[in-house]
């Protein structure tokens, strides 16, 4: 699995909605006191020693909410504070804001053990569910009409790719799922991941979010790239930054291909602790979701897809929490997949007609394959002649193989290796290019 970050043909971006405010109450942060307390103490066994600045910073929350919290937990002598000094720390009772570092006493480290047991997350303070599900429905795509020239621009480059735009366009602007179907190298997962670079508008997500007890880690530094650095702005304005809790990232862009198991589709925790992680739908909330080559998974195609039918039905998925309890989360991202097989062969007419829009990819035509053979040579830094184009034709014809777009780019490339190792001059000539033929495809005349 991986996150798609090419800055191919990407717009300037903005921000669809206006930025979540900083909260200035307990009240308004939704979340349960207790929680913030926990996570307090867990980022203070984590420091040993911080300041209200440092805490501040690492819960994203404003100094004097921490000092609201942390007023409590002295209370119940958990925390002990220390004067700050040019040569060590000692144990003093000032409640100095500037000279101050706060630690755990004996207690608090027992109350920061039991909040690890119950679950690791240590981060910014999560957003209530409801708060994220207002969220990211006010960041739904379908708000964000695109047209043409915002197609065109994503698909620029893509050789052959002018009959998609009328296509792609009217189904980017449904929401509704897409099937990407054709015959292997007809550049199905790459048109996919370009499909976001047509909208202009950047997303807030959360770190995290709380819901029935539990705290779901939603940022992820693989799936998501931050636009500013809002979690970091040194300022006390609160009209000059907005809710730490939130990072302004680009549209998620996320593909999955063979690996994919019903497991990344519900909440799970990591391979190391306990920290429970959003499923890769919820990482996708307001962009894009690819599911790549459908029917590769472990899983069965009929399993994966009933997994979808009703969230694509109603914009809404319902996840089971460690707790056992069931939560309800918005479903508001483009899913695509993308397939070698018949649309025929791989779901019930139901399902098909849930997924909204099927897209048919096809072969190059002569010329634009040609001119992309020559753009691939350019950037290798070979040379192509004329002769050596209709050898290539001639090898295309007489082996019955369509002018597949992957082919340039990985037969070039052997033609590069080819030369590099017997020390010829970067010319593609009939001898080297039959040599790459033969060992990118196999006797049946499949690509390798």
């Amino acid at each position: 699995m991986n996150a798609i970050t090419s800055s191919l043909n990407r717009p300037q971006l903005k921000p669809q909605i206006e930025a979540p405010g900083v909260p200035t109450s307990m009240e308004s942060l939704n979340v349960p006191v207790v929680v913030l307390e926990n996570l307090l103490l867990k980022h203070l066994a984590h420091e040993v020693k911080a300041d209200y600045l440092e805490l501040s910073r690492l819960l994203g929350l404003s100094t004097h909410l921490i000092e609201e919290l942390m007023q409590s937990l002295r209370k119940r002598s958990l925390i002990e504070v220390y004067q700050k000094n040019h040569n060590d720390l000692q144990l003093h009772q000032s409640s100095s804001k500037n000279h101050v570092l706060f630690g755990l006493s004996s207690a608090g480290m027992q109350e920061a053990e039991i909040a690890f047991l119950k679950d690791a997350y240590i981060g910014p303070a999560p957003v209530s569910l409801a708060d994220y599900s207002h969220i990211v429905k006010l960041q739904d795509i379908k708000k964000n009409n695109i047209n043409r020239e915002h197609i065109e621009n994503a698909l620029r480059g893509i050789y052959g790719s002018e009959y998609m735009v009328p296509i792609l366009g009217p189904a980017l602007n449904s929401g509704r799922a897409l099937l990407l179907y054709g015959h292997a190298g007809t550049g199905k997962s790459f048109v996919a991941a370009q499909l976001l670079n047509a909208f202009d508008t950047s997303v807030y997500i959360p770190y995290a979010v709380y819901t029935s007890g539990n705290i779901v880690k939603v940022f992820s530094e693989l799936h998501h790239k931050r636009v500013d650095n809002n979690e970091t702005a040194q300022t006390i304005h609160f009209n000059q930054q907005y809710d730490r809790r939130w990072t302004l990232c680009e549209r998620p862009n996320i593909q999955v291909g063979g690996e994919l198991t019903l497991e990344m589709l519900e909440v799970n925790h990591s391979e190391h602790n306990r920290v429970w992680l959003a499923p890769l739908q919820m990482l996708a909330n307001n962009g894009l979701l690819i599911i790549d080559d459908l029917g590769r998974q472990a899983i069965s195609v009929d399993a994966l897809l009933n997994r979808w039918i009703v969230p694509m039905e109603y914009s809404i998925d319902h996840l089971v929490l460690p707790s056992g309890q069931q939560a309800s989360i918005p479903f508001v991202l483009t899913l695509a997949f993308s397939t070698n097989l018949n649309p025929l062969e791989i779901g019930d007419p139901a399902f098909l007609r849930r997924l909204g829009y099927k897209v048919e990819f096809f072969p190059l035509l002569e010329k634009d394959y040609f001119d992309l053979i020559e753009n691939v040579c350019r950037s290798n830094n070979i040379e192509s002649s004329p002769a050596a184009l209709r050898f290539l034709l001639s090898l295309h014809e007489s082996h019955g193989v369509p002018f597949y777009p992957c082919i340039p780019k990985d037969v070039v490339g052997i033609c590069r290796d080819i030369i590099s190792f017997e020390e010829r001059e970067s010319v593609i000539t009939n001898t080297v290019l039959e040599a790459a033929w033969r060992l990118y495809f196999t006797s049946d005349g499949m690509g390798g």
